[in-house]
């Protein structure tokens, strides 16, 4: 399917975000609406191409830069990220902890509005890595225009805070959620999956939760060093499965 593609800088209480929007270049306004979010390492090439897979299967998808606050281009050095120590992972690592719930909160309408999700034509959220939580806090704080979520191998829903997402999942009173996670994940420890699935099961949320076997952190992404191009096309077909059933 032809798409189109075009850059957006989205108003908000505190600047302009900057985005991305693809969609069929043929009646896009009827398309169903895609929040794409981004992993720690930012928007990138990979991610573009992923943002135009959703488009070129019928979706209006919007990959917005999370760390505009910071920079509008992270220009990410993938070898050098892999590299324990080096500057480059650190850098990555600061932006990624200085973007949470709070900033999430105040970007999500903004971006939503973007999207043109409504009551009426509502969008799904899907989440990579620290992302994953986001896509679930978009459908629990926004459940009038978000009614689907997807968390591919989410980092951080079991924590200290106050506002750790397993404390706040069990309070998700509708809409559906696909969760999965990789069997080998440095970000995910072992005892995290059955917590986040306790507090899924509690919510109201139609769900499924997967683990894929043999995998490892960033499956999905084919400039991950754990891409796993088998795992990459299973993580496909479950986010289109639950993407299918958007209002149309």
């Amino acid at each position: 399917m032809a798409i189109t593609a075009r850059a957006l800088d989205i108003p908000t209480a505190e600047g302009a975000l900057n985005a991305h929007l693809y969609a069929p270049a043929a009646a896009p306004e009827r398309a169903p609406a895609v929040l794409v979010l981004m992993d720690a390492p930012g928007v990138r090439p990979a991610l573009h191409g992923m943002a135009a897979r959703i488009a070129a299967s019928g979706y209006r998808a919007l990959l917005p830069n999370l760390y505009w606050r910071a920079a509008r281009e992270v220009g990410f050095d993938r070898a050098a990220f892999s590299r324990e120590g080096d500057p480059e992972r650190e850098r990555i690592f600061n932006l990624a902890r200085g973007y949470g719930h709070a900033q999430f909160r105040t970007d999500l309408p903004a971006m939503l509005d973007a999207l043109g999700a409504s009551a009426a034509q509502p969008a799904a959220a899907v989440g990579y890595c620290m992302s994953g939580r986001f896509a679930l806090q978009a459908l629990a704080e926004q459940p009038d225009r978000v009614i689907a979520a997807a968390s591919f191998y989410g980092t951080r829903m079991v924590t200290e805070a106050a506002d750790s997402p397993h404390l706040w999942i069990p309070r998700i009173a509708r809409g559906e959620a696909y969760l999965c996670f990789a069997e080998q994940d440095p970000y995910v420890p072992a005892g995290i999956p059955p917590q986040v699935e306790a507090a899924v099961a509690r919510s109201g949320l139609r769900h499924r939760i997967e683990h894929y076997p043999g995998t490892h952190h960033g499956f999905a992404q084919p400039d991950s060093g754990g891409f796993d191009p088998v795992a990459a096309e299973r993580h496909w077909a479950a986010l289109f499965d639950l993407l299918g059933r958007l209002p149309r």
